[in-house]
């Protein structure tokens, strides 16, 4: 089992990775970070703060939607070896039982 299948987990690592990038985009360049949020024009920054804030909850649903696909294809494929493997046997045997027979 993965431990970003958790949607607390992957919500976590999403939330610390743009926190990171925001800190250090911050620290090199200090104010002129935050000119991003008025360089077009004042009226943009509802929509880019909100960009700020919507980039998170993307990169958390993305990653657990990628970690349940994959968890629920190794499921799918596990539950597939008893017909892989069965039924070629099963049929080797009712072969080989039906020439014995006749």
């Amino acid at each position: 089992v993965s431990p970003t299948n958790n949607i607390n987990t992957s919500s976590y690592i999403s939330f610390t990775y743009i926190s990171y990038i925001f800190i250090c985009r911050s620290f090199k360049n200090e104010l002129a970070y935050f000119s991003k949020y008025i360089q077009p024009t004042q009226i943009l920054l509802p929509i880019i703060i909100l960009e700020d804030f919507t980039k998170p909850s993307f990169l958390n649903f993305q990653l657990f939607k990628n970690m349940l696909t994959d968890e629920l294809i190794v499921v799918v494929l596990v539950s597939l070896v008893p017909i892989i493997i069965f039924t070629p046997v099963g049929l080797f045997t009712n072969i080989m039982s039906t020439f014995l027979l006749f």
